[in-house]
């Protein structure tokens, strides 16, 4: 199963990717890429790589994305609900919060640790970039008055309850993010400016 994590706000939000940061030895367009490269990634001693296994020749360098770093190729996807995400709105303030969303960390996740941070440095920093833009972007948008929610679920339990033993409010002038940080399953935060 996956979780999906959805994001509430006064104000609409930009849709797409935010965050990513290619290399300049990035030759790919506008499309979908087919294949990614990261090129601080070193492979274990003993491991094969897929070029070893299968053949790639038939994937071009304009169809794929390089970046220097899993760090860099991290962010956050906003996309539109489509009319079958109708149950995920109960969670939320309407109508005082008319636009919801759905949002994705990429190359990481919603959630760090100390303890990923030493056995899983690379992820760690993705994981990070991925909170840290999040909330970039809360504070970059709307006003003072602006307000967002935030609520996680795993698919198929968009009916189910909220925890509320995990609700919490987040005031973005004073947060800051510590050495762990975790959306979980059925939480609900509110932030406000």
């Amino acid at each position: 199963m996956s979780r999906f994590y959805y994001i509430a706000s006064s104000d609409p939000l930009p849709l797409g990717a935010r965050g990513e940061k290619k290399s300049s030895l990035d030759r790919s367009g506008e499309l979908p890429p087919k294949a990614f490269r990261f090129l601080s990634y070193e492979l274990p001693d003993g491991a094969t790589s897929l070029e070893d296994i299968f053949d790639l020749s038939s994937i071009n360098e304009e169809e794929t994305a390089v970046y220097d770093s899993m760090e860099d190729a991290a962010g956050i996807y906003i996309y539109e609900l489509g009319q079958e995400f109708e149950a995920i709105r109960r969670h939320f303030s309407q109508p005082s919060q008319p636009h919801v969303y759905g949002i994705a960390p990429n190359w990481g996740k919603f959630y760090f640790s100390p303890m990923m941070k030493e056995q899983l440095p690379e992820d760690y920093k993705a994981c990070v970039k991925c909170v840290t833009t999040l909330f970039d972007l809360l504070r970059e948008i709307g006003n003072e008055h602006t307000k967002f929610e935030l609520y996680s679920c795993w698919v198929e339990e968009e009916q189910e309850a909220r925890n509320d033993e995990l609700t919490m409010t987040i005031k973005l002038s004073t947060f800051k993010l510590g050495d762990s940080f975790e959306l979980m399953e059925r939480q609900y935060i509110f932030i406000e400016k």
